[in-house]
């Protein structure tokens, strides 16, 4: 369950789209995310955000997050994966 997670991750996206995708409540899922992000495996995604290791002009993904351009963390949080995570999937955690 946690490998779908973090795929679901490769496009930042926020609980609600994720839950709805993995087929898990929200509740659970947060746990999940909590669990994932104290690892370093994913974080929440805004411009300043070391989760996303750029600002959003840089970022490859900005046409796909929901989060592109805030400057703080936004009303409904936006998870992304970390390099951490990243590697973690490639390496089939």
């Amino acid at each position: 369950m946690l490998r779908r997670v973090l795929a679901e991750l490769e496009r930042p996206q926020t609980l609600a789209q994720v839950a709805a995708r993995v087929g898990v409540e929200p509740g659970v899922l947060w746990g999940m995310l909590e669990t994932l992000q104290q690892g370093g495996y994913v974080g929440l995604a805004y411009s300043e955000s070391p989760a996303c290791g750029t600002s959003c002009a840089g970022c490859s993904l900005k046409n796909l997050c929901p989060a592109v351009g805030s400057e703080t963390p936004p009303p409904t949080p936006v998870w992304r994966l970390t390099v951490k995570g990243r590697a973690a999937l490639e390496q089939g955690l």
